[in-house]
């Protein structure tokens, strides 16, 4: 029996990816601060085979994450897979100092905790998989996005790290960088979101990375494409691009 654990699954791509994991005689842990949401989804969750366990919990909360990793060791011992899901975008200044302190905290601490209780169990049974969910955005810092920037290129060089540290345990770590995904967060942004996709969409890519066991699962490939040449350029020149973008959006 599966034990699949995923944090953020009240909503979004957190609950997209919670029921295209649910199967027959797998056990959901679903994490999230939105008690009621989680309540609503379990019957969805139960549809398709599946048990759910719903944990109401803030992943800023160090000692609540490892309350529900007890629950979950005790019931179903180590998790065959682990995703850290969570995050916010934050509001107002995005480079504001005060940005960056909520934003690290959820973005980057919270999936600290997510995870740290649990590993030592999976080391020791030596199986698993951990996926956790960064952006795109990681790659290079965009116009008053720098927190959440920041954030995300944190989790891209500490899941390198994890992946290799790991690695002799027999766990594997997989890094998603995704692109524009429909969810309550972005549907916020006041601007154009080129290439984007259906939170249902943006699971079965996932789903799909997670079963190859792919160290860094990235989509759509345009916007990959994007992302990736303008952090190999030269900072003036991507500077220029970045500011000739926000002109023709007009910002």
């Amino acid at each position: 029996m599966a034990v699949i654990v995923i944090t953020g699954a009240s909503s979004g791509l957190g609950e997209a990816l919670a029921l295209r994991l649910s199967q027959p005689a797998s056990t959901m842990h679903l994490v999230a601060r939105r008690g009621e949401r989680l309540e609503a989804l379990s019957p969805r969750i139960r549809e398709r085979g599946a048990t759910p366990r719903i944990h109401m919990a803030d992943v800023r909360n160090r000692e609540a994450m490892q309350e529900v990793a007890d629950r979950v060791l005790e019931e179903g011992g180590p998790p065959d897979l682990l995703i850290a899901n969570a995050g916010i975008r934050g509001e107002g200044d995005g480079d504001s100092a005060m940005a960056l302190e909520e934003i690290l905290a959820t973005n980057v601490l919270g999936v600290a905790h997510s995870l740290a209780p649990f590993l030592p169990s999976m080391r020791q049974a030596r199986r698993g998989q951990i996926v956790v969910v960064g952006s795109l955005a990681g790659y290079r810092g965009l116009p008053g996005a720098g927190a959440y920037c920041a954030s995300k290129a944190a989790l891209m060089a500490w899941t390198d790290s994890l992946r290799l540290s790991l690695e002799p345990d027999g766990l594997t770590v997989s890094l998603v960088n995704p692109g524009f995904i429909v969810t309550e967060m972005t549907r916020k942004n006041p601007y154009p979101m080129p290439f984007v996709m259906s939170a249902d969409e943006a699971a079965e890519r996932i789903v799909r990375g997670v079963e190859r066991r792919s160290p860094r699962i990235e989509f759509p490939l345009p916007m990959v494409a994007m992302v990736r040449l303008l952090a190999l350029l030269p900072p003036r020149m991507g500077d220029w691009l970045l500011r000739q973008s926000s002109k023709e959006k007009g910002h």
